[in-house]
């Protein structure tokens, strides 16, 4: 059977965009569009739910900030921070994460569809419980981040480092692994039927599976 392709749609962004100091959101109403922001740092609260629609994010810190619940549609973060970041319950759709630093940032019972991680350090990366449809991990470092019961569909990972990486309790049916780094992760082994390993790597699973691989 041929492996389906993915129909990752990326963002849909205007020609044009207000520039506007990532403070300032705060005087808005919640709902932020059609915005450029350049540099700065986001302070988000636990009780601020806000949506962001057709926006940039170029050199934005949020490092350690709440936004929990925040909704991101047709956005491209380009060498932001979100370190520590939470963004439990939160939804990013058509969003494009460049070059950014995503160490410990929290994505668990988000909701992702059609979203690029692209040449990001995402060590500790916790996307627990989340629903991801059409996302593409491309030459990022996710060693030790977790992806426990998650709802997979068409998730890419190419050119990633997975080393200890949590897929415990998530169904890896036509997940490709084969293009990826790692001598360990976690796994169900009830979920691993058609998971796409290399040759190497499914020694690693038989070994998970008790096997005893007899060197030639």
């Amino acid at each position: 059977m041929a492996e389906k392709k993915g129909k990752r749609q990326k963002p849909k962004l205007s020609a044009e965009h207000e520039r506007m100091n990532i403070e300032d959101i705060w005087g808005k109403d919640r709902f932020v569009e059609k915005v450029r922001f350049e540099g700065g740092t986001v302070y988000g609260g636990e009780e601020e739910r806000f949506v962001f629609d057709d926006c940039l994010f170029k050199d934005v810190s949020f490092s350690s900030a709440e936004m929990k619940g925040a909704e991101f549609v047709d956005v491209v973060f380009e060498r932001c921070d979100f370190s520590n970041a939470v963004f439990e319950n939160a939804v990013f759709r058509r969003c494009e994460i460049i070059h950014s630093k995503l160490t410990g940032a929290d994505f668990s019972s988000g909701k992702l569809a059609h979203v690029l991680f692209t040449e990001c350090e995402g060590r500790y990366m916790n996307f627990n419980f989340s629903e991801l449809k059409e996302v593409d991990y491309t030459d990022c470092n996710l060693t030790d981040s977790d992806f426990y019961e998650c709802n997979f569909a068409q998730v890419r990972f190419e050119g990633c480092k997975l080393e200890n990486s949590n897929f415990s309790e998530t169904d890896l049916e036509g997940v490709d692994l084969s293009g990826n780094t790692y001598d360990r992760i976690e796994v169900s082994l009830p979920k691993i039927a058609g998971c796409i390993v290399s040759k190497e790597q499914a020694i690693g699973f038989a070994q998970v599976l008790g096997l005893m691989v007899k060197e030639d």
